[in-house]
């Protein structure tokens, strides 16, 4: 009988030291840093040159037509993590390097958003004419993520305009570069 009430009495404190133990609490700190981040790219990164020319046209009296001869259609993506929530990027295209021949315009149009991505996305600014300087293409951008890759983020479509017959000379090949710019606004 003695051996019983010392087995109960060892079960006992066992079990109330163990539901002791399930009531006892601790609390550890855990630290998050999320860093201010704007970073973007061109897809597909491979090859992201666009080449037009214009076309020779086949009757007398008809206008010179454009002519892509570039099958790739380019993606701009980007992230962004802003420092406030109630501030916002653009991001920005001019021609940085080059000249566009005299008597031609260079158009971007760029797209609506689509893609894998989450969170603010920016807004088209529709069909800009580039230039030298910058000029905003994507607006309203907050706390987001495109998707990588192209069919994530803004398609660009690039376009060639004829504004001046009288200074348009013939050329070979005119070289410029588009510099994109991810900014606070």
């Amino acid at each position: 009988m003695r051996i019983k009430q010392i087995t109960v009495f060892l079960i006992f404190v066992l079990i109330s030291g163990k539901l002791y133990s399930q009531l006892s609490n601790q609390q550890k700190t855990v630290r998050l840093s999320i860093p201010e981040i704007a970073i973007l790219d061109i897809e597909p990164s491979y090859n992201n040159s666009i080449y037009i020319s214009l076309e020779q046209p086949v009757k007398p009296g008809v206008q010179a037509a454009m002519q892509k001869t570039s099958t790739e259609t380019l993606w701009i993506n980007y992230t962004s993590s802003l420092l406030n929530s109630r501030n916002s990027r653009i991001i920005k295209a001019e021609i940085s390097g080059g000249k566009i021949p005299d008597g031609i315009d260079l158009y971007l149009e760029v797209s609506d958003y689509s893609g894998n991505g989450k969170g603010k996305t920016g807004e088209s600014s529709g069909k800009i004419k580039l230039t030298n300087y910058s000029k905003p293409i994507i607006t309203g951008i907050g706390n987001c993520y495109t998707g990588d890759g192209i069919l994530n983020g803004h398609s660009l479509s690039f376009s060639l305009e004829i504004n001046n017959y009288a200074k348009v000379h013939s050329i070979s090949d005119a070289d410029f570069t588009i510099l994109y710019t991810i900014t606070d606004n």
